[in-house]
């Protein structure tokens, strides 16, 4: 009697069984998963290829994220920019309503409050920093010897001419590196913008205090009727409030071309980030469609391996006798 020998068989399918199992469990992952491989060496080389690719992905995030802070800023300047020439137009049209009307009942109050809202404006902060003192961002743009009514008329020099009398902020803008390539200075300060609404203010309300006569040969109180000097002086200042309006105008115009190559920029570092996704996707996903296929014919070869392997452990001299 020749004595069958099962051994051998016994560990080539336990080694089908093992590999058909780790098969299966990769198959698992991967449709758990959706990633192709459980790390990088898995993916041999393409290794770099992804590595670079997340780096870059991860190098647009992070300008979008910091050029979300820049578009807030540059909103906050919109929104106070043009409020402030809602004031420069609203004095305007008070003179204007003053020499047709020939009163000027009322216009030292308006003038007043006027010079109080856009102190306010120019004191607008971000995060506790002001946005209109340029690097000085821990201190308030206007010197507290100008910031009300009464401390702005004070003032003797012309402000456009000295305006380290009226403002403390510096010149330096603050800017922004928006993509690899691309920066920008988009800071606005207050010296720049307001430096003729300041005179305006300091001119009309001298004027109206008498305290210094322009050339004129009587000065203030303005009030009904009015002088013919007064109305000529008044008529003098329309041309320096066009000018006030003209310099916030420009301003909120330059304001809004930042506003917009910040938003084109971040449309395109969405876009990169899409087309790295999708490039990373393509590396790294596993198709589920082939993954399940696999998965199905995997674990048929493993049922297989376990039968086969079942039917070896049942084999017995008998069979053969």
């Amino acid at each position: 009697m020749t004595r069958i020998a099962t051994y051998g068989q016994s560990q080539i399918l336990l080694g089908d069984v093992l590999r058909n199992e780790q098969r299966v469990f990769d198959g698992q992952r991967a449709v758990t998963s959706g990633i192709r491989e459980k790390d990088y060496k898995g993916f041999a080389i393409d290794v770099t290829t992804i590595a670079g690719a997340k780096n870059l992905k991860k190098a647009a995030e992070s300008f979008q994220h910091d050029n979300d802070q820049v578009m807030r800023r540059l909103d906050l300047y919109d929104i106070n920019l043009n409020a402030m020439r809602d004031i420069a137009q609203g004095l305007r049209d008070d003179v204007l309503a003053a020499i047709n009307g020939n009163t000027g009942v009322a216009l030292r109050q308006k003038i007043d409050d006027y010079v109080t809202s856009a102190v306010s404006l120019l004191d607008t902060r971000d995060n506790s920093r002001y946005i209109f003192s340029g690097s000085f961002t821990d201190q308030s743009p206007v010197k507290a010897a100008a910031n009300t009514p009464a401390g702005l008329a004070t003032i003797t020099n012309d402000v456009t001419t000295n305006p380290e009398d009226v403002f403390s902020n510096n010149d330096v803008k603050a800017q922004a590196r928006l993509d690899d390539a691309l920066s920008m200075t988009y800071g606005v300060v207050a010296s720049d913008v307001s430096d003729e609404l300041m005179e305006a203010f300091r001119r009309l309300m001298r004027y109206d205090d008498n305290t210094e006569l322009f050339g004129f040969a009587t000065g203030g109180p303005i009030g009904q009727p009015m002088t013919e000097d007064q109305r000529n002086f008044l008529m003098g200042e329309i041309d320096r409030l066009n000018a006030a309006i003209q310099d916030i105008n420009e301003a909120q115009a330059t304001n809004g071309v930042h506003q917009r190559t910040v938003e084109d920029t971040q449309n395109r570092l969405s876009d990169n980030v899409t087309f790295i996704t999708i490039f990373i996707s393509d590396i790294e996903e596993a198709d589920m469609g082939v993954a399940v296929s696999r998965l199905q014919q995997d674990q048929l070869a493993l049922d297989a391996s376990f039968r086969m392997l079942g039917q070896l452990a049942r084999i017995s001299l008998l069979d053969f006798i």
